[in-house]
């Protein structure tokens, strides 16, 4: 059976796809076997792939709220915005979390201009120039075009960070990171040129999705409760990830969030179900 992704481009439905997908967000395989069943026998040809996740969040839901949050990880990083510095923020927490030091927002000179760098991170004697691309839909793709915009303007600080006896034994890198893919020239063009790259589902093995799930860095965007007109308050207060709220107690949260009691009581239910190891 042929579904239809965000793209808009079709591929096989894939029942062992859906299962695996299930699993990760802590379904056990039975549990996990018996929704995509059910959610195949719901389906029909064409069927997008947006409509087949909130039918398979729907069901996990039932059998387990915080299972249910996790599977909505994807749809919480679309949430991150309407502009990107949400996102650039969480994207600076989840390198911070992986071992870099990371600052959101820094003005860099470069050889010919100034330029605003999103996040400037390091680790060792190596330094990160990223820029973030956040997108609001799975159907909007990074191209070739930015990869090249993105690295032109690496090179130009690169440049003048060279000239720089303190930078002498320093590595420079140009970064680009994005909520959703990388299309395939994007992604010739910066393995070509030395430009990093980190998406939803790229490097393979340590890409974006894999680095949240790994150190369990989900957006305080994945909690139901967390509504859009919530969202520039939470990220004004540092407030970025769901466990920033369970780490705190409830009078903590409420005073630091600057939310309404009953909200800052809702996100704090649903966070610490989320994150039960915290306190």
């Amino acid at each position: 059976m042929k579904i239809t992704k965000s793209s808009g481009l079709t591929e096989e439905f894939d029942i062992r796809k859906l299962s695996n997908s299930l699993m990760r967000s802590g379904a056990p395989p039975e549990v996990a076997d018996e929704i995509a069943a059910k959610v195949q026998e719901k389906i029909s040809p064409l069927f997008r792939t947006k409509d087949i996740y909130r039918l398979a969040r729907k069901l996990l839901k039932h059998y387990n709220l915080a299972s249910g949050m996790k599977y909505s990880l994807k749809k919480a990083l679309f949430a991150l915005g309407p502009s990107g510095y949400p996102f650039e923020k969480y994207v600076a927490r989840i390198l911070d979390a992986h071992g870099y030091s990371a600052m959101v927002g820094q003005f860099i000179e470069g050889y010919c201009v100034k330029h605003e760098v999103d996040v400037v991170a390091s680790k060792g004697n190596e330094h990160y120039f990223i820029e973030c691309k956040y997108h609001s839909n799975g159907g909007k793709a990074t191209d070739v075009k930015v990869a090249m915009y993105i690295h032109s303007r690496f090179l130009d600080i690169k440049k003048a960070c060279e000239l720089m006896p303190e930078h002498a034994d320093t590595v420079h890198n140009g970064w680009l990171v994005t909520n959703t893919r990388c299309t395939s020239d994007a992604v010739k063009y910066a393995e070509c040129v030395g430009l990093k790259m980190l998406s939803w589902g790229y490097p393979e093995k340590e890409s974006l999705q894999k680095m949240i799930e790994l150190k369990r860095l989900y957006p305080v965007t994945i909690l139901p409760a967390a509504r859009k007109k919530y969202l520039e308050t939470l990220i004004k207060n540092d407030i970025i990830l769901a466990q920033d709220i369970a780490d705190l107690d409830e009078m903590t949260f409420l005073k630091k969030s600057g939310l309404d009691p009953n909200t800052s009581k809702i996100l704090k239910k649903q966070a610490d179900e989320l994150c039960p190891c915290t306190a």
